[in-house]
């Protein structure tokens, strides 16, 4: 069916995809082209119009300004794509105005609490709840994959240990693909994973086990603490925590509690749609490459402070305030414009975070380890302070979950340093899920346009 088209200036009616010409197009956008007189009905599918459809949209060539290439179709001028649907998921859901987020239908208020990591991220990557046989088969697999092999832990081990702990989880992931050089296409010369279902799911596991080991090893190497390797008759979550040390004493296992915690934090914070991480995924994941080569993408655009690294400058602020009596103080200077209080607004939600109520929870449920930690009194005397003052609920700057979720990492007993590597691991189900999403094609590489404001045909 055409999806755009062109009245002339002479008032004859073209189709621009076929010879036929088609006015009932259900809902469209009419658009008139001051610069040719030209009308043009798009359509409108989803309250989103196709951009190529703008492509009809031509102009003669302007000889003064050729960089402006009217010849070639109208093209959209889009930075930070900030209005710009670039794919097509079932993943996840999000209304930032109501308020809303749902995993593959379902609504996190059915989820948190309700299910485990195993449950939410098979729901996640394969688009069902598992079966109690399915659930058990998944969690069997997670444990069978090799633990990582001494040149992973080598090259770990290489970075000085207050070192990038990220930087250790690329290198490791860098490291573990070089180990296995069959399972990247470029090396191979051929397709390995668009259309191709069963080495999807292999390398979803094999990523999702291996990261989680990746990670812990960092951590260890960072702490200057022995890591310990995963045991078969653990959870995921358990497998992460007994890795890291962050065991009890007396039994050599994590905390049932923490365990708890862990696993609502993690579906709480499973996938957040298209973040620029999950972009960064999926831009890398166009061009074919292996899970490992998207994932790296992924976690190289988390770092960053805009995003989630934003959580650790969030903390350094934080400590620099000093001590509860020195909040005050801190929210004059914000309300002043002198200072930003990080960690608060988010650029999608307009009313409160749905994800901000269960990190609440769980925060509560931590309120004696919450108790004996200085920097966590601060940071929740600054949400007191905020949430009570004028300037804050008329800006409706509330509380990024995201940073109150790192608030109970830190509650349970990790470092500020290590809060983002944690997050990794925990959205790493929704990365591959989007991974896996994008591997079943069409295959198409995203190659986004410039506008060029440079100068042309420079001769000295």
């Amino acid at each position: 069916m055409s999806s755009t088209v062109t009245t002339q200036s002479n008032g004859t009616t073209r189709s621009t995809k076929d010879s036929q010409t088609r006015l009932d197009l259900g809902d469209v956008l009419h658009v008139i082209d001051s610069r040719t007189g030209q009308y043009h009905a798009i359509r409108i599918d989803q309250n989103s119009i196709n951009a190529s459809d703008l492509k009809a949209l031509k102009a003669p060539k302007d000889a003064e300004n050729p960089e402006h290439q009217n010849e070639q179709g109208l093209r959209v001028y889009d930075p930070g794509y900030s209005n710009t649907l670039v794919s097509e998921s079932r993943i996840t859901y999000i209304d930032g105005l109501e308020g809303t987020i749902q995993y593959r239908g379902y609504s996190i208020h059915d989820i948190i609490g309700k299910k485990k990591f195993v449950d939410v991220s098979h729901l996640l990557i394969w688009g069902d709840w598992p079966s109690t046989e399915e659930a058990r088969i998944y969690q069997e697999r997670l444990n069978n994959v090799p633990l990582i092999d001494d040149s992973v832990f080598n090259v770990i081990r290489s970075f000085p240990k207050n070192g990038s702990i990220l930087g250790m989880m690329v290198a490791g992931l860098s490291a573990l693909q070089s180990s296995d050089m069959g399972a990247v296409p470029a090396h191979v010369a051929k397709n390995l994973y668009m259309g191709q279902p069963a080495n999807v799911d292999e390398q979803v596991i094999r990523v999702m086990s291996s990261l989680s080991m990746i990670t812990a090893a960092a951590y260890c190497h960072h702490s200057g603490r022995a890591f310990t390797p995963p045991r078969q008759d653990l959870s995921y979550v358990e497998n992460f925590l007994l890795m890291t040390g962050q065991v009890d004493a007396g039994t050599g296992l994590p905390n049932p509690r923490y365990v708890d915690a862990f696993e609502r934090l993690w579906a709480t914070v499973a996938d957040h749609e298209m973040t620029c991480s999950t972009a960064a995924l999926l831009q890398t994941a166009s061009a074919l490459p292996d899970a490992i080569s998207s994932l790296i993408s992924a976690i190289s655009a988390g770092y960053g402070p805009l995003h989630g690294g934003a959580i650790e400058v969030a903390y350094k602020n934080i400590a620099e305030v000093g001590t509860v009596d020195d909040v005050p103080a801190k929210i004059a200077r914000v309300k002043a414009g002198k200072e930003r209080l990080y960690g608060y607004g988010h650029r999608v939600y307009r009313v409160t975070d749905p994800r901000f109520t269960y990190i609440s929870d769980i925060l509560a449920e931590l309120s004696d380890e919450v108790a004996k930690d200085p920097l966590l009194q601060v940071a929740f005397a600054l949400d007191r302070a905020a949430a009570e003052d004028e300037y804050f609920v008329s800006r409706k700057l509330r509380p990024n979950a995201d940073l109150f979720a790192a608030f109970a990492y830190k509650a349970l007993g990790f470092p500020p340093e290590f809060i983002l590597p944690i997050s990794i691991v925990s959205r790493t189900q929704g990365f591959m899920a989007h991974w896996k999403e994008a591997m079943e094609g069409p295959p198409r590489i995203w190659r986004p346009g410039q506008k060029y404001t440079g100068k042309l045909n420079r001769t000295e």
